[in-house]
């Protein structure tokens, strides 16, 4: 017997923890993702900016150490960059040497036409790079530095080195004017701190998962146990907003609700030609109920309507739905039952009522009760008509002596 229809009591409030959970995730995936991606960034500007530093420092030294083999100065007054061809073994085993120590992998010197005068890779010496912003900015005097992987490059001892991190950066290279007369192109191998990298962000990304599954797992402990208040409160609410507080049966408005729900159903049934099509409704009365109130008292009544909703209860299938209809009076929808299912579902109960009577105070009480009994029909447009015919059932029962049903 259907004593409350099949909501779903916990929707709202489990909805919400779900949702919690959810965003929590996401958050909590996006956060680290970003902290990580953060991290990483900041890592590698920082090794580029040391890089950088070390590169600058390097050319300097390296330029003071071969001033003369580099830098002329011409008749015009000014300084130059040029290298003597006779010159160009010696001053490319004292670069090697030189550079060798500081994890530098290549190095370039250009004029300021952008020609490359002297490079550890010989093949390339002679070409000239217009086309290069980076090479641009340095000949106007700016330092420009960037982070770079390669598969394989050549080392200063022509060795191949492969997967290699290194920080690019060129170098201007000026006069006693501070004029920007040429630059460098350094390659500063970098590989070493790949794994410090990763170790210190797959710390960084534990920690704070750490830190964010407690936080969050806190949290998700204080909004279950609200949410579990929540749902009892709810819970409590939804039954007293749909259940009759003295028999626990659904009150008169839910009933209704219910019938009409229950016809809506059989009515799109019977309109597809699908079978299970009726629908029954009982009326219960008990009969000369105000005398019971006026013999035992009305505490002794409200005993007796409690174990009757427990009776009829009892008796219906687990479809079926009981509600008070007001006062004395009870009704029954049927799902699936004709006129003649129906009755006997009426008669049933009106044994069960008058077979055995009620322990009121103490008191053995024989009660009866007036039945009346209707089926949905194809005439009918809603479940107001059968309901009525049901109530004038109930009413001819009570006019032709009570006690029956009809």
């Amino acid at each position: 017997m259907q004593l409350l229809p099949k909501f779903d009591m916990k929707k709202d409030s489990d909805s919400l923890l779900r949702l919690f959970v959810k965003t929590a995730v996401a958050s909590m995936i996006i956060i680290i993702s970003l902290a990580g991606y953060g991290f990483h960034e900041v890592f590698q500007r920082y090794v580029i900016s040391n890089a950088e530093d070390d590169s600058i420092n390097v050319s300097n030294a390296l330029l003071a150490e071969e001033m003369e083999k580099i830098v002329t100065f011409g008749d015009d007054g000014k300084f130059r960059l040029e290298i003597k061809p006779g010159q160009m073994p010696q001053l490319d085993r004292h670069i090697r040497r030189f550079l060798a120590p500081f994890g530098i992998i290549k190095i370039k010197i250009y004029t300021p036409e952008g020609r490359i005068i002297y490079s550890t890779d010989a093949k390339i010496i002679g070409q000239v790079n217009k086309r290069n912003e980076r090479l641009a900015r340095a000949l106007a005097g700016n330092f420009d530095s960037k982070f770079e992987s390669k598969d394989k490059v050549l080392d200063l001892a022509n060795e191949l080195k492969f997967d290699v991190d290194f920080v690019e950066t060129y170098v201007p290279i000026r006069d006693n004017a501070k004029k920007s007369i040429g630059s460098f192109e350094v390659y500063l191998d970098v590989t070493q701190y790949r794994d410090q990298s990763r170790r210190a962000v797959t710390l960084l990304l534990g920690i704070l998962t750490l830190i964010m599954g407690f936080v969050f797992g806190v949290s998700f402990f204080l909004i279950r146990r609200g949410t579990r208040d929540i749902k009892e409160i709810q819970e409590i609410l939804r039954t007293q907003a749909i259940t009759d507080s003295l028999t626990g049966a659904f009150n008169k408005r839910q009933i209704l609700l219910v019938a009409h729900k229950e016809f809506s159903r059989a009515s799109r049934r019977r309109s597809k030609g699908l079978p299970e099509f009726e629908l029954g409704f009982v009326m219960i009365d008990v009969d000369f109920f105000k005398k019971v109130n006026d013999t035992y008292g009305h505490l002794a009544g409200d005993l007796l309507l409690r174990e009757l909703a427990e009776r009829i209860s009892g008796s219906l299938r687990a479809y079926d739905t009981v509600g008070r209809f007001g006062g004395e009076e009870f009704l029954l929808i049927l799902p699936g039952s004709d006129l003649e299912q129906s009755h006997s579902v009426a008669q049933k109960i009106w044994k069960l009522i008058k077979d055995e009577p009620f322990v009121l105070d103490g008191h053995s009480v024989a009660v009866t009760a007036s039945l009346g009994v209707a089926a949905a029909q194809e005439a009918d447009e809603e479940y107001a008509q059968v309901l009525k015919r049901a109530d004038d059932a109930l009413y001819r029962a009570k006019s032709c002596g009570r006690n029956q049903v009809l």
